[in-house]
């Protein structure tokens, strides 16, 4: 770039500061760049963690207990997800009525009514 300028200019001096100026320029259009790149990849988006519907759970990770029925009356401490990867490597959707769907494991999903443990 600076040989061209040389040659459209025929002076090097000038050509040495334009030269010098687009460098500049490209630099801080790059640095612009990357800085929004590193604030758009911190956040995590919640999109395609999904739950419709009466009593419907989705979590992007593990799920311990889920409980979606009624009167139920457990006991216990819920059991523990299986460990893995926390993050959902497709969309997690639980849609109708007392749907479970994680991202992850499920330790227990109890949705019917009247349950005891």
């Amino acid at each position: 770039m600076g040989l061209a300028l040389l040659l459209w200019l025929k002076d090097l001096s000038t050509a040495g500061t334009v030269a010098g100026l687009a460098a500049d320029t490209v630099t801080l259009v790059l640095a612009v760049f990357a800085v929004r790149g590193l604030l758009q990849s911190g956040q995590q988006p919640a999109q395609g963690i999904t739950a419709s519907g009466g009593g419907a759970v989705a979590a992007g990770g593990s799920i311990g207990r889920v409980v979606t029925g009624n009167n139920n009356q457990l006991s216990g401490p819920a059991p523990a997800p299986v460990s893995g990867s926390a993050i959902p490597t497709g969309p997690v959707d639980a849609s109708g009525a007392k749907a479970v769907s994680a991202g992850g494991s499920i330790g227990e999903a109890v949705t019917g009514d009247g349950n005891s443990a």
